[in-house]
């Protein structure tokens, strides 16, 4: 293969080693009743981010306080929980 094969995914690699890498969060709906996350056809419902905050108000919104509940992780990189 030539070069040329790779030229994507080098450029990728070169633009992510430049940039400055801002913090990843995931923000799941927890069910208070249980302490389960909220899930949808039995996969839970959980949010990539890197504003949590309002990750959290969307997902909160129009829900009662009382019911429900806001779970947020920080994630590394590679995309790791920490």
């Amino acid at each position: 293969m030539s070069m040329l094969n790779h030229l994507s995914a080098l450029a990728d690699r070169a633009i992510r080693a430049t940039t400055p890498f801002s913090p990843r969060y995931s923000v799941a709906l927890i069910d208070r009743r249980t302490g389960r996350p909220h899930t949808i056809s039995g996969i839970p419902l959980v949010v990539m981010t890197a504003e949590p905050v309002t990750a959290s108000h969307e997902l909160m919104r129009n829900r009662d306080p009382g019911v429900w509940d806001i779970f947020i992780e920080r994630m590394d990189r590679n995309g790791a929980i920490q």
